[in-house]
């Protein structure tokens, strides 16, 4: 499908949600990542981490934070961009991917690995430049250079 569309002259940006899984709350089923290590890959309470720390409204939030999480998101990008050859990525509720300590930090573990993979670097990364975590959870404008970012208003 990719190559038909790059021959027909089209990019192909590829919608990704490295913010939440399928699995809900804590008493949701286990799903996915919560079975095998929930504390790599989900965020949780500091002082409860029974409980999730939600960023995304969906019940979970993933942990960019975590080298486990972290490795498997830049697999997934450098595998999509080499092997499927997409031509960029669209990430969904960006900013909880830059929240590493609660607040939205531009220069997060995930955006600093986005900038320095040989890879990632060279592709069209746009950001949904919202999430549900805090007060400042409208994030336009405050991605780093490399990105572009969606204008939801």
């Amino acid at each position: 499908m990719v190559d038909a569309l790059h021959r027909a002259g089209l990019e192909v940006i590829l919608d990704v949600v490295f913010n939440h899984t399928a699995e809900a709350g804590p008493d949701g089923p286990t799903l996915c990542f919560r079975g095998v290590a929930k504390l790599a890959y989900y965020r949780v309470m500091p002082d409860d981490p029974g409980a999730y720390f939600d960023t995304t409204g969906c019940g979970n939030s993933l942990n960019a934070g975590d080298p486990i999480m972290l490795q498997l998101m830049m697999d997934s990008l450098r595998y999509w961009l080499t092997e499927m050859h997409v031509d960029g990525f669209r990430f969904d509720l960006a900013p909880t991917l830059a929240r590493q300590e609660g607040t939205f930090d531009k220069v997060s573990a995930f955006l600093d690995m986005c900038w320095q993979d040989p890879v990632v670097c060279r592709a069209k990364l746009i950001a949904e430049p919202w999430d549900v975590g805090q007060m400042d959870s409208y994030d336009l404008g405050r991605f780093p250079a490399l990105w572009r970012e969606w204008n939801g208003k």
